[in-house]
């Protein structure tokens, strides 16, 4: 939706901050629920303010640059296109991550994939994980930042995903390896750094089949090569399971994010993989969203490898 669309409805040519935020609510209540919300969000953005200061300057009057920019996100939005988007960013533990059309948007949901990988980092000292399908690199950034010595590489298929993921790291002033990865490539494992402590992932796993389920803002706006897995929904969790067994080391992690109706067989995938300890768990919504596995130590290599192949 352009701004011409928005016809005698356009923002006064002369108007105060608070002034543009009620017209913005009015226009996105069509939208969602969040009208008030998404406004404070769009017009702070249009004025590299924070919310905060955005009402402490109530009264300011916009400038003309000011309101036209602040039309044409709000006529985004009205169009359907993910706040995100139109922003540029999100929020992801605690980190503005840069988003385009050509990355999955970070969920909320993610994030308790990163609690958990914490958690069964706890213990590690310099920690070597490898985030395959990185996107946004929200993963490998969160991990980075919260463990500054980890030594983080992180990899996707997608050119245009890295390219992002990479602008992330860099703005954050993480010290990452950024890499074109392919985890479904037969010789993936030879393309990841070794003696890995933790992979992670949250790959591709909605079937082809299931996509007029998906809400529209999903199915039209993230990149369907992060979504969907064609006819076997299993496909990149057990390449995973596979080539993973060789880059982790004795002891070390696998840890993904899964469907919600497919973790109980992640979790049966792995253990004929021959990981140990596979655990499931739910996300903060109380839906089944992650599987971690170990592989074994050294000492039960002879036992466990015979469950494999």
């Amino acid at each position: 939706m352009s701004i011409s669309l928005l016809g005698d409805s356009e923002l006064p040519a002369e108007c105060a901050v608070h002034e543009a935020l009620h017209w913005a609510a009015q226009h996105l209540e069509a939208v969602e629920g969040r009208a008030h919300q998404q406004a404070r969000w769009l017009l702070a953005e249009v004025r590299e303010q924070s919310t905060t200061q955005l009402a402490a300057d109530a009264r300011a009057s916009l400038t003309e640059a000011e309101r036209q920019q602040f039309m044409t996100l709000v006529a985004r939005r009205m169009q359907g296109e993910p706040l995100q988007h139109v922003l540029g960013h999100t929020n992801f533990y605690g980190l503005r991550i840069q988003v385009s059309p050509d990355v999955l948007i970070p969920r909320p949901e993610t994030e308790a994939v990163v609690e958990r990988a914490l958690a069964l980092l706890a213990d590690v000292e310099a920690p070597r994980i490898f985030d395959a399908g990185t996107g946004s690199g929200c993963i490998a950034c969160a991990l980075k930042h919260e463990r500054p010595g980890a030594r983080v590489a992180a990899g996707d298929v997608s050119e245009a995903a890295l390219d992002v993921a990479r602008a992330n790291g860099t703005a954050l002033g993480l010290d990452i390896t950024w890499q074109p990865f392919d985890m479904a490539a037969p010789n993936a494992a030879a393309a990841v750094p070794g003696a890995l402590d933790l992979l992670i992932s949250n790959p591709p796993y909605v079937p082809d089949d299931e996509a007029d389920t998906l809400s529209a803002v999903v199915r039209d706006y993230d990149p369907p090569e992060a979504l969907f897995t064609g006819p076997d929904a299993l496909r990149f969790y057990r390449a995973l399971a596979d080539w993973g067994y060789e880059a982790v080391q004795p002891g070390g992690y696998l840890l993904v994010e899964t469907h919600t109706d497919g973790a109980e067989s992640v979790a049966r995938l792995f253990r004929t993989q021959g990981w140990i300890d596979v655990h499931q768990k739910d996300d903060w919504t109380g839906r089944p969203r992650m599987v971690w596995g170990r592989r074994p130590s050294s000492s039960k290599l002879s036992s466990e490898n015979t469950k494999r192949g």
